[in-house]
């Protein structure tokens, strides 16, 4: 099933990863997670900058 708010080029929740992502990424240890709901990627991409190996 695919959403289709996601079907356009613009950004719906823009570029920035989540402000809680932010916040609690340096406590994660690094290693692979997983990143639920990933729409539009931007957490998974903040994630995997940071070193994570992600799975969305």
């Amino acid at each position: 099933m695919s959403d289709k708010r996601f079907d356009t080029p613009e950004y719906i929740y823009g570029t920035k990863p989540n402000n809680s992502l932010i916040s609690v990424a340096s406590q994660v240890p690094k290693g692979k997670i997983l990143c639920l709901v990933e729409g539009e990627e931007r957490n998974g991409t903040y994630s995997e900058s940071l070193g994570y190996e992600v799975v969305a």
